[in-house]
């Protein structure tokens, strides 16, 4: 492990400071070499602390610091506020331009969940989590949140397999294969953009989104799940934080959780506009799969499924 730069001492006991709500001074900060990172291209970092409480007892904790881009801690500080499911957090400086540290402790991954019906009590404090988030915030939509809609193909990733798919085509085995696939996912695509369009002419659904709850973005905090990485956050549809995550044995506990919130949807409803935007997994990870085809081999044949997975929830939704 290295030693942490001195300069971090004083953010570190801030946090811990205001994680434990007494004083604690900092003995020790070591900086572990090696820890997880996101696929943002935020620079994540591990510590280890030593402090003192104020009976002289000398305390250890994990502590996890993001270098985050201003949006992020816009939307962390908000929900933080708002006392929605994320975890703890010390932000020393919410306003500047460019990326600047968030510090939180060092979280657990998300216990493993049955997917199945009825729900687990993971299933349920994700849902709830989720639906909180999203009432908190429906029909409100600061300044400095980017809209879904000024952008959908570029906003949520929606073109990105467009190049992939190409480069693939050029290959005949892959053209014998899945080139009947195109034209077919050319009309899911401009399928879904009518049904985002729709939602958004309606506002009814519209409220924050992460657009990106894949399992890395959400973790485990003394017993609830909370949600990280707000990077590629906008102001759209609920029903695209859906389809990541809950599965069509678990949709309803999201829904009945919103309506816990203050936002009931008529079951059939909802239930029909989760299956259309279901489409946006497959179209979005589509490019993915088409890369791991690509790297051939290994990669290719353990990447099989995935490409097939994507395929069935680009043409068919969830």
């Amino acid at each position: 492990m290295a030693e942490a730069p001195a300069e971090l001492w004083t953010q570190i006991e801030g946090f811990l400071s205001q994680l434990a709500q007494e004083r604690r001074v900092v003995t020790d900060v070591r900086e572990r070499s090696e820890g997880p990172q996101g696929y943002s291209g935020s620079q994540i970092r591990y510590y280890d602390v030593l402090s003192r409480d104020p009976q002289g007892r000398i305390r250890h904790d994990a502590v996890v610091s993001k270098n985050a881009v201003l949006l992020e801690r816009r939307i962390l500080a908000l929900l933080a506020e708002q006392g929605c499911a994320v975890p703890p957090l010390y932000l020393p400086d919410g306003a500047s331009d460019g990326r600047a540290p968030v510090y939180m402790p060092h979280l657990e991954p998300l216990p493993p969940s049955t997917g199945g019906h009825p729900p687990s009590a993971v299933t349920l404090s994700v849902a709830d989590g989720l639906a909180g988030i999203h009432a908190a915030n429906r029909g409100h939509k600061p300044a400095w949140l980017p809209p879904s809609s000024d952008d959908f193909l570029g906003r949520l990733y929606l073109r990105a397999w467009r190049h992939e798919w190409e480069t693939c085509l050029a290959q005949p085995d892959f053209y014998q294969e899945f080139g009947a696939y195109t034209r077919r996912l050319e009309l899911a695509l401009e399928g879904l953009v009518r049904t985002l369009e729709a939602l958004c002419a309606e506002q009814e659904s519209l409220t924050l989104l992460n657009v990106d709850l894949h399992p890395g973005h959400i973790w485990w905090w003394q017993g609830q799940a909370c949600f990280i990485d707000w990077e590629q956050s906008s102001y759209g549809p609920l029903y695209l934080d859906l389809p990541n995550h809950f599965t069509i044995e678990t949709a309803l506990a999201y829904r009945d959780a919103l309506a816990r919130h203050g936002y009931e949807i008529p079951v059939v409803e909802f239930m029909e506009r989760y299956h259309e935007v279901g489409h946006y997994m497959g179209l979005r990870y589509l490019e993915a799969a088409l890369v791991e085809w690509q790297a051939g081999g290994e990669r290719r044949r353990q990447g099989r499924w995935f490409l097939y997975y994507t395929f069935s929830l680009a043409l068919h939704g969830r």
